[in-house]
């Protein structure tokens, strides 16, 4: 790999560690000599505690203590912030603000309000000993009422989760021009209405939760081992919220993380609680969580219930867009608890032509765990919503979706185009997308394999979604890069990789930019004390900011070696310039490499750091096409076929690129086909194990056809564009299209995700 990288696939040079057991999670971290954490949660979705007995849990040999909300209150300790302020878009009114943002505590002290809220934490010696002593501790709970329902959260007399919230509604927040949109409905040939649900999901992130805590006693610091995506905000959220003390003194590090897509990039109790524990002990402590435990205590995420409007004149084109939406933000408000129902619904503009938009959505407290971002973030849900209504239009209007969508795209000549909700689109060919992924789809073939599906007693559906999202515009990245004497580049990023293959993508950017072989080239991340600011991954927002960050850093470091270059040379630094791997002087054929630059420098070799913050979000966009047959005597479906065209802007590395698709895709098939997180009348889980809870098989999903039909962003100076959320934005709409393409032919007008073969059979049957 040399200068020529940009744009080649590379594998990931990560794989060798993690697919022959190397890797290092957090799990395969906890030292010598560390103590053993095991979390007491509460079985109740709703009651208030009389009392905790933990002496018989005291008594066991190998306890070393059992720590309580009043030991956490009485030592001082702060709670989990409850979200950040609310996103401001044209139309959000000056004054909006929360109605009630309840206080997070790390152990519950009065009330407990979710089955898996933590009451106690136990540390031992091991952590059988602390299993064993956790069961011996003894609450008296007064059980009350809960509800869990989103709808039942938000009707009037429905029970309140918090006294200081009766109604329930932790937020309101709108956006756009209600007025506009209002009067646009007034003058509509046709208004299209649709009702849908984004159900709640389980994460299911293949690494479990964990901490490691660390007190040094003579500097009064601590340091944790935990799997995150945001070490820095994870480290000041520690330090602000929790132990009140400068954020310098606090060390977050992060090694091989097993996945997260957002869930691990907040904060929880266990975090805190280990380093309270070891302050309290004199000694390391770890707390590593079962799969069990995972499925009560994780963040989950989605789970809202909305209702769409869509203006339409007599000729089919969209006059305006009207959404409302009831979204559950569970027991308490999480850190970024508001984020996915708020400040990413903008995407509903879409790729279309919407004059007018207003979106308003409540947050609803109800007895569940809280929710958080996950893939998407919140556009996955206004994409589902969007391209299901368009859908439905077309249905009712009778033409086909594509034509319906065609009519309405906005077209390359409209940028920069400022959406109804203030979005700048800057770049991007919708038609053009639209029009190659037809192609690809093979659409025209479709009614010849209709025929062949029905011959065998099957129905068969098409559908297609087509979107665009926001990403990588909200927030800046750091990076620092060191070259040493033996030419050697080491590279220190504020982003943190959980899966997306940072090793192969910033080394391969570094190695395109200096044309120094990737193998000379070592990645860090994941260490505050080695990077002392940054953001972290999420937004898709990797290689349009952080490695943005990484390219202004290799130029600094191209300045600072062009007067050792020049001496090489013999010539004035003026006259030296830098291009593919070489310092050249300008108008002869005289150059030099980085060896002659690291033959010249000092023992401490040459230092750069680089600094990114965009003016303007990037905007992929993309359109997938789906095909399924559905057995119509059991309900059972299979995707047939799966296109998707996507304009990604330059691609560093295909081959990484793909990956992010596939796998997106799948967690958006998963939520529309199988993913479902279930209580019962009482609050307690019951898909609380892959026993329950379905998360897509291998055999569940479809080759996957990509195409790249890339227009460069001007958003950042690599033209690139995100790409890790894309498969999720898509998936879910697209089955859902195709599923209610072949039911709308039996007479089916409503199925809402996930559309289980038992829902699907028994739409049929109605």
């Amino acid at each position: 790999m040399g200068a020529n990288a940009f744009g080649q696939n590379v594998t990931r040079r990560e794989d060798l560690r993690l697919l022959t057991g190397r890797g290092s999670y957090t799990a395969d971290q906890i030292p010598p000599g560390s103590a053993h954490a095991v979390m007491l949660r509460s079985p109740h979705a709703h009651a208030t505690i009389i009392s905790v007995d933990i002496d018989a849990a005291l008594a066991v040999p190998g306890v070393l203590a059992v720590i309580t909300g009043p030991d956490i209150e009485a030592a001082g300790l702060g709670t989990i912030a409850a979200g950040s302020p609310l996103a401001k878009f044209l139309g959000t009114p000056a004054d909006q603000d929360f109605a009630f943002r309840p206080p997070h505590p790390l152990l519950a002290t009065a009330t407990v309000r979710f089955v898996g809220d933590p009451v106690a934490m136990v540390v031992a010696e091991s952590e059988v000993i602390a299993i064993d002593a956790a069961e011996l501790i003894v609450i008296d709970y007064d059980v009350r009422p809960g509800v869990t329902s989103t709808l039942a959260s938000s009707e009037p007399g429905a029970i309140a989760v918090w006294p200081e919230a009766p109604d329930n509604r932790c937020f309101r927040w709108q956006a756009g021009d209600e007025t506009a949109v209002d009067a646009a409905f007034t003058k509509a040939a046709r208004v299209v209405k649709l009702d849908v649900v984004n159900n709640r999901i389980h994460v299911a992130s293949m690494e479990n939760r964990g901490a490691v805590g660390f007190h040094d006693a003579a500097s009064e610091s601590y340091t944790l081992l935990t799997g995150t995506q945001m070490p820095h905000g994870l480290r000041d959220e520690l330090a602000v919220d929790i132990f009140r003390i400068p954020p310098e003194r606090i060390r977050v590090r992060v090694a091989d993380v097993g996945g997260s897509f957002g869930i691990k990039n907040a904060m929880y109790p266990e975090q805190a609680l280990v380093l309270f524990a070891a302050r309290k002990l004199g000694r390391p402590v770890t707390w590593i969580g079962g799969r069990s435990d995972s499925f009560v205590s994780d963040y989950q995420a989605r789970d809202n219930i909305t209702t769409g409007e869509l203006a339409l004149d007599a000729d089919g084109h969209f006059l305006g867009l009207r959404v409302r939406t009831v979204a559950s933000i569970g027991a308490y408000l999480a850190p970024k608890g508001q984020l996915s129902p708020t400040t990413n619904t903008p995407v509903l503009a879409g790729v279309y032509r919407l004059p007018c938009i207003h979106v308003a959505v409540d947050g609803v407290f109800s007895n569940t765990a809280p929710t958080e971002v996950y893939r998407g973030a919140g556009r996955p849900e206004s994409v589902y919503l969007l391209e299901r209504l368009v859908d439905q239009a077309a249905h009712e209007l009778g033409m086909a979706p594509w034509d319906l969508r065609a009519r309405n795209l906005l077209a390359p000549d409209a940028w920069p185009y400022r959406t109804a909700l203030g979005l700048i689109y800057d770049s991007g060919d919708f038609p053009g997308i639209l029009e190659a992924a037809m192609k690809q789809a093979d659409v025209a073939g479709f009614e010849a394999r209709k025929v062949v599906s029905e011959a065998k007693g099957m129905l068969r559906g098409i559908g297609m979604a087509q979107y665009c999202e926001r990403v990588a515009g909200s927030w800046s990245e750091a990076a620092w890069m060191e070259m040493k004497p033996d030419g050697r580049v080491r590279v220190m990023s504020s982003a943190m990789s959980n899966g997306q293959g940072h090793e192969t993508a910033f080394a391969q950017l570094v190695s395109a930019q200096l044309g120094i072989d990737a193998d000379f080239i070592e990645i860090i991340q994941g260490d505050t004390a080695r990077t002392p600011f940054g953001h972290g991954t999420g937004g898709s927002a990797s290689l349009g900011i952080a490695g943005a960050a990484i390219s202004a850093a290799g130029n600094t470091l191209v300045q600072k070696a062009i007067p050792l270059a020049a001496d090489a040379l013999e010539a004035a630094e003026v006259d030296v310039t830098f291009a593919a791997g070489r310092f050249v002087v300008a108008g002869t054929d005289r150059t030099v490499g980085w060896e002659a630059v690291a033959a010249r420098m000092e023992a401490d070799g040459l230092a750069a750091d680089g600094f990114y913050k965009p003016s303007n979000p990037t905007f992929p966009n993309g359109c997938h096409f789906a095909e399924v047959e559905i057995d119509p005597d059991t309900g059972e479906w299979r995707i047939d076929r799966y296109t998707m065209v996507h304009d990604f802007g330059r691609a560093l590395n295909p081959m990484l690129l793909e990956g992010q698709m596939q796998g997106g895709v799948a967690q958006g098939i998963g939520q529309a086909l199988c993913e479902r997180v279930v209580h019962d009348e009482s609050g307690q889980v019951l898909s609380g194990s892959f026993m329950d809870y379905q998360i897509p098989r291998a055999d569940d999903l479809p080759t996957l056809e990509l195409i790249q039909r890339p227009t460069p962003s001007p958003a950042n100076p690599l033209g690139v564009k995100g790409c890790g959320e894309a498969g999720a934005a898509g998936g879910s709409p697209v089955v859902m299209n195709a599923l209610f393409d072949a039911l709308w032919r039996r007479g089916v007008r409503k199925i809402d995700m996930p559309a289980t073969p038992e829902r699907v059979w028994m739409a049929l049957l109605r």
